[in-house]
């Protein structure tokens, strides 16, 4: 047995079986994306990602030893996963037994572990590794979706930050929600991105993607379709006017739908926590604020008054600095926002850019509406080892605000959101143009 912080076996030939079969089943997807981006060191990038993973999960089980004293939510996960599992190969599909609660929340990650241990046993670290395969898929739908939205620029920069990024390695490598909510995620942003671009096929992506993961937090499936409705404003006319009145009724039916399941599940879990957004805010802030194994640092000062978000944003994206460092995990943590801080400041061009590009590729302001409303919402954990696990569902939106698509310097501008805007008579003439052409109605 290997490493039993959930004290739930890890056999090491289980754990070596799945981790070959993982392996196998994953180099074909890796070529696959290299041949699609016709870049073959996208396959060794991403199998290295994808072996960083699976490594990061026994790193987490010794942190969790040595650093937290055996407190992590995935040894509930794991335990209640185990008692699920023997009732579904017994052929009895309930939770009965296991203490999960509900389908919402925590319930959807142990039924999650139940199925994973029906399918390869009752293996901690086997269970690790599948979890962690669930989040590397998650990033290569990610990376799609960046391709989607800028198909004509180098794509290099936002792989290397979105699958050797530290937080999204490690804090995704075992049973939880945040590896769950990788794959959801990915899945949901990859089909919203088709449909933002006009690409076929976007909307049963994004069904697939929300029943993956719209149980285990609907509060940031919520956030996302929000920043997707507002992005559909940015959305130019459709060219092809054969259908199109149709079509804009179908994408209204369908973003309706899902907004008002979305919503009415947000509201279960806001009712069941607060009964209302700033008493769930406060009340997390509450409940993580306090000493002792687990809590890591946790005097972080919270307000849900807007006036107080630039704080949210240090204390999500920045804190701890390695001056403010307490603690050996805190200084890791130290090292990780340093890199972020460098990113931004040395992104700047590319934030400016935001609003502009996002008026012509609309992703890009769905990713920077649930950036932002992510900053505000979470800042309330009030409790920085939190905030730094639960920030790892934000860098996926935040790297494509770091990477929007610009000249180098001194050269000539290559994209239309670097290029000096068109004057309103230049406007209203290529509008003219645009509407003599058919292009236009």
């Amino acid at each position: 047995m290997i490493l039993t912080a959930g004290k739930l076996p890890s056999a090491p030939l289980g754990v070596v079986l799945v981790g070959i079969i993982l392996t196998l089943v994953s180099l074909p997807i890796a070529r696959r994306r290299g041949r699609a981006e016709g870049d073959p060191r996208l396959v060794t990038l991403l199998m290295i990602g994808l072996f960083l993973h699976f490594l990061a999960g026994p790193a987490q089980i010794f942190v969790d030893n040595h650093a937290y004293h055996g407190v992590a939510d995935f040894s509930g996960y794991v335990h209640q996963g185990a008692t699920i599992s023997r009732n579904f190969l017994s052929f009895h599909f309930t939770t009965q037994g296991s203490g999960a609660r509900g389908l919402i929340g925590d319930g959807s990650v142990s039924i999650y572990a139940g199925v994973v241990f029906s399918l390869v046993g009752v293996n901690e670290l086997a269970s690790f590794f599948v979890f962690a395969w669930f989040s590397w898929l998650g990033t290569i739908y990610f990376y799609r979706a960046f391709c989607l939205t800028f198909p004509e620029s180098e794509h290099r920069r936002y792989a290397l930050m979105l699958f050797l990024l530290p937080s999204l390695l490690f804090w995704t490598s075992d049973v939880s929600k945040e590896s769950v909510m990788m794959l959801a995620l990915g899945v949901t942003s990859f089909g919203l991105a088709r449909v933002l671009g006009r690409e076929r096929g976007g909307y049963p992506v994004v069904l697939l993607g929300a029943l993956l993961g719209i149980f285990t937090r609907p509060n940031e499936f919520a956030l996302l379709l929000v920043g997707f409705t507002l992005a559909m404003f940015f959305r130019g006319a459709d060219a092809r006017k054969r259908l199109r009145g149709t079509r804009r009724l179908g994408t209204l039916v369908f973003v309706v739908l899902i907004l008002i399941v979305t919503g009415l599940l947000t509201i279960k879990f806001i009712h069941s926590n607060a009964g209302s957004v700033s008493g769930v805010l406060g009340k997390a802030h509450k409940n993580n604020s306090g000493s002792g194994a687990g809590f890591g640092s946790s005097n972080v000062p919270y307000s849900s008054d807007p006036l107080t978000y630039p704080r949210d944003i240090y204390t999500v994206l920045f804190d701890p600095l390695p001056v403010t460092a307490r603690s050996i995990t805190q200084l890791l943590a130290a090292g990780e926002n340093t890199v972020i801080l460098v990113l931004v400041l040395t992104s700047l061009r590319r934030l400016r850019a935001v609003y502009r590009a996002g008026r012509e590729r609309p992703y890009v302001i769905m990713c920077a509406i649930y950036t932002l409303g992510f900053i505000y919402a979470f800042a309330a954990l009030g409790n920085l080892g939190l905030i730094t696990r639960e920030r790892t569902l934000l860098f996926p939106y935040l790297l494509v605000l770091l990477c929007i698509p610009v000249s180098e310097k001194g050269e000539e501008p290559q994209y239309s959101w670097e290029r000096p805007r068109p004057s309103r008579r230049e406007r209203r003439l290529a509008l003219a143009r645009a509407r003599e052409s058919g292009a236009v109605s």
